[in-house]
């Protein structure tokens, strides 16, 4: 079934019909009538970059359309990457953004938002395993900034991408920091709506710490 004439077509994944046919040849409207007269609708993301390959020579632009076949025809879900499923959350908090680092990096911060340590340390390169069964590898740590890590539960195949950062407030009243967990590579929908929850519960917890200094 065609959908060349859904307006969404204009623009899928993030990218412009443009910019497809620019590319590739086609525009978005005649990729979703070409995959759907191979009956693309129901085939998996790997499935329709598979019908690609002999068709796009990129493999970024393979993806890409993809992730916008899968939109136009619904199957797409909110926060769906190739590589799994992203969220984030973020909060303001009432102190400078130094402070909130300190906390963020303290045993104390460590504790309440990523866990105890049963084996391992935080440092840059370092793995980690904590008594809650979460195991990683902190790829990046910048000072004052943000952690990136490889973070996994036990019940969990493959490890997940998690950025924790710490930046200034854009708000008019000086001395507030913002806190941000950023979380990718996610395997279902249910584990997005999870980690989410999770974070948002974190940063909670992080708060009433702010609180009570």
């Amino acid at each position: 079934m065609a959908r060349s004439n859904t307006p969404s077509a204009n623009q899928l994944a993030k990218l412009s019909s443009k910019a497809v046919k620019d590319r590739t040849g086609r525009d978005w409207a005649e990729w979703i009538e070409w995959l759907d007269s191979l009956q693309s609708d129901g085939k998996t993301h790997r499935e329709i970059v598979t019908l690609l390959s002999e068709h796009v020579d990129s493999i970024w632009y393979r993806q890409k359309i993809a992730l916008g076949y899968r939109e136009a025809t619904g199957q797409r879900q909110l926060g769906e990457l190739s590589s799994g499923y992203e969220i984030g959350v973020t909060r303001t908090f009432p102190v400078p953004r130094t402070k909130a680092w300190e906390l963020m990096a303290s045993e104390k911060g460590l504790s309440a938002w990523l866990g105890d340590l049963e084996d391992g340390c935080i440092g840059a390169a370092e793995s980690f395993k904590t008594k809650e069964g979460i195991s990683g590898t902190i790829t990046v740590l910048e000072p004052g900034s943000h952690f990136r890590m490889a973070w996994k539960p036990d019940n969990w195949r493959h490890h997940s991408t998690l950025q924790v950062r710490v930046t200034g407030s854009k708000s008019k009243h000086a001395g507030k920091s913002v806190i941000s967990f950023h979380h990718e590579k996610l395997p279902r929908v249910a584990d997005r709506d999870a980690m989410k929850k999770h974070w948002e519960e974190k940063l909670s917890d992080l708060a009433e710490i702010i609180k009570g200094k």
